[in-house]
């Protein structure tokens, strides 16, 4: 099952969950009688009706087997089986819609909300995982500009990385990797990722100035996630020790 655009209780689902264009960003708690100007407490009971109108259904939409794991599957540094997954997810796709070899997948691990427990993965949880609107997008940069990408990642104690490969000292990358392949200062390499982190989000400034960049505005980063593990129904989450 996917997730259709004209489906009202998936629409209601997402917007009760607060998805957005953009990365997690801080939320303020207002009492009653701060509530800012366009939200109102009618407004809030009238999305709690909606819900309890349709709960049994969107329960029964949202609880969909999506894929089976074989174990959990879990994000952590400097390496997470999750962070695999979700990596790899974005750099398989990207090839597909670019049709054409993308060398490279990254997304910052800050993204998700879920770990994977064993056993049944549901379209609910899916959703959970990946809240957010951001689309999908490759640029082109100098293996000098996956040399910093690497620094920087290296600085956070590892990210979710789809082939690329370093060992991590004192928070620095040594021997860096691209498909097993020692990085090319001079050559051209091809990366995917979301719009938020092309644009700058989270810091990773070694990606937001490339040759080239290719925005697939119609693929959403939540949605590719949906069709990844339905495509593959049993997953088997691992770690290979990418950064090690």
């Amino acid at each position: 099952m996917t997730v259709r655009a004209g489906s009202f209780l998936l629409l209601l689902f997402l917007f009760v969950v607060s998805c957005s264009s953009t990365e997690p960003a801080a939320q303020k708690t207002y009492t009653s009688s701060e509530l800012p100007e366009n939200v109102t407490l009618s407004e809030n009971t009238e999305i709690a009706s909606l819900l309890d109108e349709h709960r049994e259904k969107l329960d029964a939409e949202v609880g969909v087997k999506i894929a089976e794991l074989t174990a959990p599957a879990e994000f952590g540094k400097p390496e997470g089986s999750l962070g695999n997954i979700a990596a790899d997810a974005i750099r398989y796709r990207a090839s597909r819609e670019a049709r054409q070899y993308v060398n490279l997948g990254f997304i910052g691990g800050d993204s998700f909300f879920l770990n994977f427990n064993e056993g049944k993965l549901t379209l609910g949880e899916i959703l959970e995982f990946m809240p957010y609107e951001n689309h999908l997008v490759i640029v082109k940069i100098t293996g000098d500009d996956v040399l910093e990408l690497s620094k920087q990642i290296a600085a956070r104690g590892g990210e979710p990385v789809s082939g690329l490969r370093f060992r991590l000292e004192d928070d620095k990358p040594r021997g860096v990797l691209v498909n097993s392949e020692t990085v090319q200062r001079d050559k051209f390499y091809w990366l995917a990722t979301s719009n938020f982190y092309a644009n700058g989000g989270g810091g990773f400034t070694s990606i937001t100035n490339p040759v080239e960049r290719v925005d697939f505005e119609e693929v959403s980063i939540r949605q590719l996630y949906v069709d990844h593990f339905k495509d593959r129904r049993v997953i088997e989450p691992q770690t290979d020790g990418r950064i090690r």
